[in-house]
């Protein structure tokens, strides 16, 4: 090849390169590529060995590790990372619950109350005589189920939870866990009961969850087995991994937040510094309940085996009253203390240069 056609190539090779490099710039915070960018550029230019026409794999990995390290920089002191942790907490814990939320919403439909009815009377292998269902089912319930149960307690002669069970599996159920236990004699107080064994098994089909509770008497005189039903939606397979990335992406959107107000209250009037802390304080005291509910929740959810008993859904502490409007409330504040720190003129002392990537 001739020296004229090098000569071309290596200032098509060096357009090509500084693209790419201003590409991969583009991943800094905007204020941080306006002061210090093309002086980054610059260096990463001269530093370039002739002829490349894409960044080196080590140019690209310290570009990447300086961006990241940018955006989630805060101003020198404790009080900036106290308050980015607990917002990454308390957002961190809006973004589970949503993710928690947004899973349940692929949960299978309860069945009808004539359904539900015709379930109850497989597990009792008798027709009911005066059935009272009950559904929980609208936008702001905590578990949605149907509940089926004889307010009068018509007793099952003869009645055995493996029966009950042989019943159910052959109508398609894939009979689970169950446990058992006796209860004292109360008669000797007004309106107690006598000695009661309590059994509860669990069934599942199609989505669902099938809870059967059977108490029966161990007087001599005893009359039957008293039946009561609960049926309601299997947890969706994928919400820990919704309830993860729903996390993550609060807690990130927190700690953003965090820094980039931080970094502006900085250059603020006392005063509004000072209302922005009050404002901080009031949101905490309003989503401390809610937060530490649904850690909670999460908590049982991930190291403790429920047998029978029923966990809550993780969205429920961000969805009942009055954890919904502490929420609201608490998010309506975090916006006016973002309102603070972008209005409102400087203080006359400058910020300190960032740090090069």
């Amino acid at each position: 090849m001739t020296a004229s056609g090098e000569a071309m190539r290596e200032p098509l090779a060096q357009v090509e390169l500084e693209r790419w490099y201003r590409r991969l710039l583009w991943a800094y915070p905007i204020g941080y590529r306006r002061a210090h960018g093309q002086e980054i550029l610059t260096m990463l230019m001269d530093s370039a060995e002739p002829g490349r026409r894409v960044p080196a794999r080590a140019d690209v990995v310290d570009l990447v590790r300086g961006a990241v390290r940018q955006w989630f920089r805060l101003p020198v002191g404790l009080s900036p990372v106290v308050a980015a942790v607990l917002s990454a907490v308390v957002l961190g814990a809006v973004g589970a619950a949503t993710g928690s939320w947004l899973a349940w919403q692929t949960a299978a439909d309860l069945p009808s109350d004539t359904a539900a009815l015709q379930i109850t009377e497989t597990a009792a292998g008798a027709p009911l005589t005066a059935p009272h269902v009950n559904r929980t089912d609208h936008v702001r319930a905590t578990w949605r189920t149907v509940d089926v149960s004889n307010p009068n307690e018509q007793p099952f002669p003869n009645w055995t939870i493996e029966a009950a069970q042989a019943r159910l599996r052959a109508d398609g159920w894939t009979i689970g866990a169950g446990d058992e236990y006796t209860t004292p004699d109360y008669r000797k107080y007004q309106g107690g009961r006598p000695a009661e064994v309590h059994q509860r098994s669990l069934a599942t089909r199609d989505g669902l969850v099938l809870l059967v509770a059977a108490r029966t008497s161990v007087v001599p005189d005893s009359t039957g087995t008293k039946l009561a039903t609960s049926v309601y939606p299997t947890a969706p397979s994928w919400e820990p991994g919704a309830i993860l990335l729903g996390w993550l992406v609060g807690a990130v959107t927190g700690w953003l937040l965090t820094s980039w107000a931080a970094y502006r209250l900085r250059r603020r009037a006392l005063p509004r510094r000072l209302a922005a802390l009050a404002l901080g304080l009031t949101a905490l005291g309003l989503v401390a309940a809610p937060s530490i509910g649904l850690y909670k929740t999460l908590g049982e959810l991930a190291f403790t085996d429920p047998g029978v008993w029923v966990i809550a859904p993780a969205y429920q502490w961000v969805v009942t009253n009055p954890a919904t409007e502490h929420i609201g409330g608490a998010l309506a504040i975090g916006l006016a203390i973002l309102a603070l720190a972008a209005t409102g003129r400087h203080r006359h002392t400058a910020r300190p240069t960032a740090a090069a990537a």
